[in-house]
């Protein structure tokens, strides 16, 4: 079976405890060699100093010039014994091993032992004879010993070697000294080591808990899975840290937002959405950036219980809100036609009763009656102001809505329409929605509107213009909403009045009036302003049928009536 594969953590832990152990074998072995040469060069340096200090003593130079003139040593001599005080009392003050003093041939005037004055000494004395002084490690009569000798010269003439001084300090005492440097650096070593090691497991610890235990390959596997996702995903994708700040996001992401995504470019209702979002679930938001309506999921991440930041996902709702409320009017349209259909039937049935009957009279005179009031009778009053057979057929579909909600349609007496209908797409989304809001409120009146419930629609146009203004009998607009009825996810629709005639409401909160379900008018004023046109509320409360008037305004939305002269 394969080995488990070590955590990262605990291989960086390995990995640093083995480079300070290194680190502290090195160091220590080059500190150790500097101190033991330093340690050796200090006793090499008392020992010379001592030897030059005691061989130009007065009295020294001058026993070792009598001594040498004299060619013999007598150990109970008054020189010996004269020399023998001062070694013995250097000895005591500086703390060196021993001091011999010779004469020009090398015979000893003064030892440690007694029986070795007057022989010659043990080790050679011809550098320092020669007048050279010399530093070495010696092993004699007194043991292992590092030993300076110094030439003396004569007290007479001060050129002449007379003899000369050996200075020793035992090697075990320069083996003691190198001992307690090597000892204090190995403590300050284990203590290094030691912190090393407690430093090493903190930062592993530390390393562990910001990777959440993660460690390099399956970060770098989890860097390739995440360029794969983002690149994948149709909406737009934006990652924020723990702090707030955004880490990552998508082409798609940069693309709906239409600059490149920063901390600093992100729209601050999607910093205020992943602020605002629970620590588990899903907040979801729709809001407006330029043209576009995007529909904002915030989630937030969490690994093992700690928070590691959140993700908003964009998506681009404008086409499908827009498909959505074009649909709308396409059912109303589908459902009026089937009610005309019925009622077209129904006046067939009854001329073919009267046909079958033979009473071609009244079948004559009731062809004759329909002939005069249209078709098939429409719910939409003065209808028949409107040529165009596009607007025509939008306000029949909205008039049978109504009418099915206890509302009345109307087209003021002095519209007038001239040319077909260009941009049906906007027509059908701009003026069925203010027309659907219109029918809303005045269902939702919360005071008896004078005589029937009544939606009141102005149609004019200007060349290519399309104008237009609907009014209805509703409790009409606070003034204080202002243009705030425009925003996205506002609303003013109360749950009391969601009556199911045919369009879809939203929830929201609001004064109840029925204007507006936090979609229909800004997306109406998004397109309206896409074409280069204008929705707008003209009156919160119209003096005449006192509810509330919105205007709307197509500077393309029409092709332009083309006359003709006969000639």
């Amino acid at each position: 079976m394969p080995r488990p594969r070590q955590s990262f953590s605990r291989r960086v832990l390995i990995s640093q405890l083995a480079l300070v152990v290194v680190t502290l074998a090195l160091v220590t072995g080059v500190f150790a060699w500097m101190g033991a040469r330093t340690v050796t060069e200090v006793t090499e340096t008392k020992a010379l100093a001592t030897a030059r200090t005691l061989a130009i003593d007065p009295d020294v130079r001058a026993a070792s010039t009598a001594a040498s003139a004299e060619h013999a040593v007598d150990p109970d001599g008054h020189l010996v014994a004269s020399m023998l005080d001062i070694t013995d009392d250097l000895r005591d003050r500086s703390g060196i091993s021993f001091a011999v003093i010779t004469d020009d041939r090398g015979m000893r005037l003064t030892h440690p032992d007694r029986s070795k004055i007057g022989h010659k000494v043990s080790t050679s004395p011809d550098e320092a004879l020669a007048g050279r002084e010399n530093v070495s490690h010696e092993s004699g009569t007194l043991g292992e010993t590092v030993r300076a000798k110094v030439p003396i010269y004569s007290s007479e003439d001060g050129k002449t070697v007379v003899g000369e001084v050996s200075v020793g300090i035992y090697a075990s005492v320069l083996d003691a000294d190198v001992r307690r440097e090597l000892l204090l650096l190995g403590t300050v070593a284990v203590l290094a080591l030691a912190l090393g090691g407690i430093v090493s497991v903190m930062l592993g610890r530390r390393l562990r808990r910001e990777t959440l235990g993660v460690g390099p390959e399956e970060l770098a596997e989890m860097a390739r899975d995440q360029g794969a996702v983002l690149r994948g995903l149709d909406d737009g994708v934006l990652g924020f840290s723990s702090a707030g700040e955004l880490t990552v996001s998508n082409s798609n992401a940069e693309e709906l937002l239409g600059v490149a995504p920063s901390s600093d470019t992100v729209p601050a209702d999607i910093t205020a959405m992943m602020a605002d979002a629970p620590a588990e679930g899903a907040l979801r938001r729709r809001i407006t950036i330029g043209e576009r309506i995007l529909l904002a999921t915030a989630v937030r991440v969490q690994r093992d219980g700690v928070s590691v930041g959140g993700v908003v996902t964009l998506r681009d709702e404008t086409q499908m809100l827009t498909m959505a409320r074009q649909l709308e009017s396409v059912t109303a349209m589908a459902r009026a036609l089937r009610a005309q259909r019925h009622e077209f039937a129904n006046r067939l049935h009854t001329v073919l009763g009267l046909v079958d009957t033979g009473a071609t009279d009244e079948a004559h005179t009731y062809l004759a009656s329909l002939l005069g009031t249209g078709p098939i009778t429409t719910p939409v009053e003065d209808i028949e102001l409107i040529s165009d057979a596009y607007l025509r057929a939008v306000l029949e579909a909205k008039g049978t809505t109504a009418a099915e909600a206890g509302v009345t349609l109307a087209v003021t007496p002095d519209s007038l329409t001239m040319g077909t209908v260009r941009d049906p797409e906007a027509v059908t989304l701009i003026l069925g929605n203010l027309i659907d809001n219109a029918v809303r409120a005045a269902v939702a009146a919360r005071r008896p509107p004078d005589g029937t419930s009544r939606v009141e629609v102005q149609l004019l146009s200007s060349g290519a213009e399309l104008h237009a203004v609907v009014t209805d009998t509703g409790d009409g607009v606070d003034a204080e909403l202002g243009e705030t009825i425009f925003n996205e996810g506002f609303s003013t629709a109360a749950p009391a009045s969601a009556q199911d005639f045919g369009i879809g409401l939203a929830t929201g909160t609001g004064t109840g009036d029925g204007h507006g379900l936090g979609i229909g008018l800004a997306l109406s004023r998004r397109v309206a302003e896409r074409g280069g046109g204008r929705v707008w509320l003209i009156d919160g409360h119209d003096p005449e049928l006192g509810g509330a008037s919105f205007g709307m305004w197509l500077p393309e939305a029409l092709e332009e009536f083309q006359h003709s002269e006969e000639r």
